[in-house]
């Protein structure tokens, strides 16, 4: 399976690096792959704060024209595994 991991980028380093990864998965005829974002324990708030971002980005005109058709979260909160348009 493809993966991306996201430790230390910022949101839009992080969603630039997913739309790279994503466009990369599929062109390699992936239908998954993996991106890894973090549990969010390593920012003031202790929240998933760029989990959250990328699944809205997935959801959104960007994640659906770059190939997303789903998500679900993966590997204890601090991935999400994401299906991908053939």
């Amino acid at each position: 399976m493809h993966e991306v991991d996201l430790h230390g980028l910022r949101p839009e380093e992080a969603l630039r690096r997913v739309a790279q990864a994503l466009h990369t998965a599929r062109i390699g005829g992936a239908r998954e792959i993996l991106i890894i974002t973090g549990r969010g324990w390593g920012n003031r708030l202790q929240e998933p704060i760029l989990r959250k971002k990328v699944e809205a980005w997935l959801k959104g005109p960007d994640g659906l024209r770059a190939g997303a058709r789903g998500s679900r979260v993966s590997s204890g909160g601090g991935a999400l595994t994401v299906q991908l348009q053939p």
